[in-house]
């Protein structure tokens, strides 16, 4: 061996062993758990905000019932009251069924759509002066029976 060989080699130091891993970049599997993660808390945000949408439209739609119990006396202003109840009826068969031909509906037809939706349980024939009766002067009816309708289906689908 020559001089600067001999040199060279006097340079050299023992194996030592690696540092540490850095923290950053994080490996595959911690991007992969990430954006698991992200993708979870974004459809739970997504779908409690639907939630809160949903309890707000259905407290704003039991609110404007109450309003108009308020404003109207089914004794006296039935077809004012009976179209009142029409409407609110409309508003969520619109919002929940939007592709539905529910808009058009008509008389017993509508009636027929409303009873069809509604759970078997109880008496719904209260429902059936909804057909004729914003336009008989003096129609009858069980209001009380109307708003615990109209309750139902505004917690089923408004």
């Amino acid at each position: 061996m020559n001089a600067d060989n001999s040199q060279l080699l006097d340079q050299l130091q023992d194996i030592h062993s690696a540092g540490n891993p850095g923290w950053w970049p994080p490996a595959p599997g911690w991007w992969v758990l990430a954006l698991l993660l992200s993708l979870v808390l974004f459809f739970a945000v997504r779908v409690t905000g639907r939630k809160l949408a949903a309890h707000k439209r259905q407290r704003e739609l039991l609110a404007a019932l109450d309003d108009l119990n308020r404003e109207f006396d089914p004794e006296q202003q039935a077809q004012e009251y009976l179209s009142g109840l029409n409407r609110l009826f409309r508003v969520v068969a619109l919002n929940a069924f939007p592709g539905n031909a529910c808009a058009s509906l008509q008389g017993d037809e509508w009636v027929g759509f409303l009873i069809s939706l509604l759970p078997e349980k109880g008496e719904t024939s209260s429902l059936a002066v909804l057909a004729q009766g914003p336009y008989e002067p003096g129609p009858k009816f069980d209001a009380g029976a109307l708003n615990q309708h109209v309750r139902t289906w505004v917690r089923l689908y408004g």
